[in-house]
């Protein structure tokens, strides 16, 4: 076969700006002849449990079934790296809840009743927390959660795209090989992962000072500033969400710098902006979905066993509670069962805009044809 058809399965995920013929080092084979590996030819049992990504491009559901399938290629040892980047965030929202509760509470208790006016000119007295402080105490405790858990989703999608482009390319996971494209590319992740967190921050900020001054002026009506943040700055966070969702794979799968990842995300993101942010809020309700039911226990700890009083320091509260780590765990076991299906989603999500944008999926069919031509046994010459 001629040597221009030898395509390595790697070749076709080189970036547009790269010159024709060149891959990655950990992408290109050991033997520098072009083709795979001869151990490589024989391909594990897990491989045909595989479910084959369509060389299309992809709906949102296939994307996220995707996502469940390509988790499990992962390496092991990627998994519990991965398995601790979540609970350090985990551990993250705990401590941020838990400081929230408790200097919203020191408010609430120098403001424990207001006194008001009703329609018919009575005097009445009310106690907080106020309708509008509750609202917005469930807001930011939501929105901490989201925030730290997409800061640990975005690591994730990084460390996982070598991983997902194998499953991809329906080759076998070399642990190695993966090791090899991630060294030297992990720190860059931890610095996309806070600049793309930062404006879900500060809307985070935002909803956290308003509970401040709901708890602080009970009386006042804070419905109006509720509204407004709502209006204003979530559409912007749904847009900046959107441009930067597939920088960390693009870090690593095209060793590319934070501001030239994130470049490269915009790139990819335009004109299917509102596809890509419905794609990731979508995955997110799904995941919220499919862990309702710890979410309601958790819930149900914090309303009805003591747990909000503690994270609150009310006083009279007892000094420990055994079910205060049994929200710990299954505030931490939520996050650990959902996040890493957010982070696969978002690598796939960058391979569908690369299909959508570029024609990656032409290239690596051509690059599957030609592979299989050169591992196929002559049958000498046809009749």
């Amino acid at each position: 076969m001629p040597e221009e058809a030898r395509i390595d399965t790697g070749q076709p995920w080189a970036s547009p700006s790269e010159p024709p013929g060149t891959a990655s080092p950990a992408a290109r084979p050991a033997n520098g002849t072009g083709l795979a590996p001869a151990a490589d030819v024989h391909r594990s049992r897990r491989e045909f449990r595989q479910r084959p990504i369509p060389l299309r491009p992809l709906t949102v559901l296939e994307l996220i079934d995707g996502a469940v399938g390509a988790v499990p290629s992962v390496p092991r040892g990627l998994l519990l790296r991965a398995a601790a980047v979540v609970t350090a965030s985990a551990a993250a929202a705990l401590a941020l809840t838990w400081w929230f509760n408790r200097a919203v509470s020191l408010t609430v208790q120098a403001h424990p009743s207001w006194t008001g006016i009703d329609f018919f000119d009575d005097v009445y007295t009310d106690y907080a927390p106020s309708a509008g402080e509750r609202v917005c105490i469930v807001t930011t405790e939501i929105l901490i959660a989201v925030v730290c858990s997409g800061f640990a989703a975005t690591v994730l999608a990084g460390l996982f795209a070598p991983s997902v482009k194998a499953y991809v390319d329906a080759e076998p996971v070399d642990a190695a090989k993966v090791r090899a494209m991630l060294r030297g590319r992990t720190a860059r992740l931890y610095g996309l992962a806070a600049l793309t967190t930062l404006p879900r921050a500060l809307v985070v900020l935002l909803f956290g000072l308003l509970t401040h001054a709901a708890a602080n002026n009970p009386q006042e009506i804070v419905a109006g500033w509720y509204l407004l943040i709502c209006l204003t700055c979530l559409p912007l966070c749904f847009w900046l969400t959107s441009l930067t969702a597939v920088a960390a794979p693009a870090a690593v799968l095209e060793d590319a710098s934070v501001g030239k990842a994130l470049r490269r995300s915009r790139r990819l993101a335009t004109r299917g902006v509102f596809r890509v942010g419905w794609s990731s809020l979508l995955t997110l309700l799904i995941a919220g979905c499919a862990t309702v039911s710890l979410d309601v226990f958790n819930w149900q700890l914090r309303d009805s066993y003591g747990v909000g009083d503690h994270f609150a320091a009310v006083p009279g509260t007892s000094g420990f509670s055994w079910w205060l780590p049994v929200y710990v765990i299954i505030y931490a076991l939520t996050l650990l069962m959902t996040t890493p299906y957010r982070a696969a989603t978002a690598t796939l999500l960058y391979v569908d805009r690369r299909f959508r944008r570029e024609g990656l999926d032409i290239r690596i069919a051509w690059a599957r044809l030609a592979n299989t031509a050169t591992r196929r046994p002559s049958r000498g010459p046809a009749l």
